[in-house]
């Protein structure tokens, strides 16, 4: 099948997936990866590896635009209040999980830069699956407020320690010299804030002299893939430099909220394609090859999510119905994961498979399981509003 039916597939499957998921009370994000994992290679195999490989670009675009979307939270006049201790949430459960993982690799046998590494990765929540479930509830509040600020800085940390670790592994593993370890982590991080900068400065200035809607979407639109575009061709994080277009956007262009809602009410497309396409690339066969380790990740990072939220939110004066929620909607995990693996095949070859089945199994589980627990955590918390069709817009 070209990839021309193959797109016509995957947005009429989301759509009727997302239909019938709501007589069940299922987030529809959760129906979008069902009807992919029916229409891909695992199951139907009406879209092959071959389709996905073509459509690949779409998920990088949607990615692009959901992060672009996130860093609205670095607003400066929002963050002074809430920035604080969103970070030190996302540290001490970040943290937490990351060390309830490695430690149970360690434990279970496995040589310390397969521990460290798989820690390092179980530390991110998915940005996109989380917002997606938000947006669908139409969710507002201290927990979602608190949320959108964690999975902001949780993506930003754990490439962060990814990247030191990785540049370790290298100092002690490989041979490297120290500039050829240290690099890579320089390069990621700070050339990917400075990407994200230069292009949100410009569409900054730009967006003054746009009035008119489809000249809006133009704009953004140009700008998020020139961002995105760019970021692959100069091996940077397409995930960093599109967050810090969205937060230098949004501290200095007085016209980024009718930017941010106008992308709002144009993107369910995108992100349709986007989940339907991350649950046809998920390989539901590898949950039969899970074993102790991937169980020891599993009950790992759950634990250290729920249980880190839990007591981060505590530390930190968080409301009672934030603290009792919050480790709900930390499950997900998809995106800078699966990226993180393609970086451990590609720099580690002698970890890869390992590794690989470990995350790679176990976010077929939490891409499932965590947008139901982020409903929940929703719904449970009152903020959830999905009676309202207006769109939801992160900044208000």
């Amino acid at each position: 099948m070209n990839a021309l039916a193959s797109l016509g597939i995957i947005l009429l499957f989301a759509l009727l997936a997302g239909h019938l998921v709501k007589f069940v009370r299922v987030p529809e994000v959760t129906g979008y990866i069902l009807a992919g994992v029916v229409v891909g290679p695992s199951f139907l195999g009406w879209i092959s590896h071959e389709n996905l490989a073509t459509l690949q670009v779409f998920s990088e675009v949607a990615l692009g635009l959901i992060l672009f979307s996130i860093g609205a939270v670095f607003e400066m006049s929002k963050f002074r209040e809430l920035g604080r201790r969103a970070l030190l949430v996302t540290i001490i459960e970040s943290l937490l999980t990351a060390v309830l993982v490695s430690g149970g690799m360690l434990l279970a046998g496995q040589p310390w830069p397969v521990a460290l590494l798989l820690g390092a990765i179980s530390m991110e929540t998915a940005a996109a699956t989380t917002l997606m479930v938000m947006r669908e509830c139409n969710a507002k509040g201290a927990l979602t407020d608190t949320l959108t600020g964690i999975i902001a800085i949780n993506n930003i940390l754990a490439l962060t320690i990814f990247s030191i670790l990785a540049a370790v592994i290298d100092l002690t593993s490989t041979g490297h010299t120290v500039y050829e370890a240290i690099f890579p982590l320089v390069w990621q991080i700070v050339g990917s804030l400075a990407l994200g900068y230069l292009i949100g400065v410009l569409l900054s200035f730009w967006a003054v002299q746009i009035t008119e809607h489809g000249e809006t979407l133009i704009l953004m639109s140009g700008a998020v893939l020139l961002c995105v575009g760019l970021s692959k061709w100069l091996d940077l994080s397409p995930l960093v430099s599109s967050l810090a277009v969205g937060a230098t956007m949004v501290n200095l262009s007085g016209v980024s909220r009718k930017l941010f809602s106008a992308l709002s009410r144009t993107d369910p497309p995108l992100y349709a394609i986007f989940f339907v396409i991350a649950g046809a690339d998920l390989n539901l066969s590898l949950l039969a090859s899970l074993g102790v380790l991937g169980m020891v990740y599993v009950i790992g990072r759950s634990a250290g999510k729920f249980f880190g939220s839990r007591y981060g939110a505590r530390y930190v004066g968080l409301p009672p119905l934030v603290q009792r929620n919050l480790g709900f909607a930390m499950f997900s995990q998809a995106g800078l994961a699966i990226g993180l693996v393609l970086v451990i095949n590609e720099r580690f070859p002698q970890l890869g498979p390992i590794v690989t089945t470990v995350v790679l199994a176990s976010v077929a589980i939490f891409e499932l399981f965590g947008p139901l627990a982020a409903r929940f955590a929703l719904v449970h918390s009152g903020e959830a509003h999905e009676q309202d069709h207006a769109p939801a817009v992160l900044l208000d």
